[in-house]
């Protein structure tokens, strides 16, 4: 997984993405007055679609428990 730190609603945050630079989450800060008031993040894949390609979440998520259970 990567990110990139970008404007999200017009607040700062980033995109993350996963090995295919498909997009998983946003994660947006709102600040006032210097400091972080709400860390809010967005996983519906309907609402991330307008910013490029969405990844499938629930199938990273099996590849990951299928290599977790080969490992023990």
């Amino acid at each position: 997984m990567s990110f990139e730190p970008h404007e999200v609603n017009g607040q700062p945050g980033a995109i993350f993405r996963d090995r295919d630079s498909k997009i998983l989450h946003t994660l947006v800060l709102e600040v006032l007055d210097g400091q972080i008031q709400t860390i809010r993040t967005v996983i519906n894949p309907d609402k991330l679609g307008h910013l490029g390609p969405v990844a499938d979440a629930w199938a990273i998520d099996r590849e990951v428990k299928q290599a977790r259970r080969q490992m023990n």
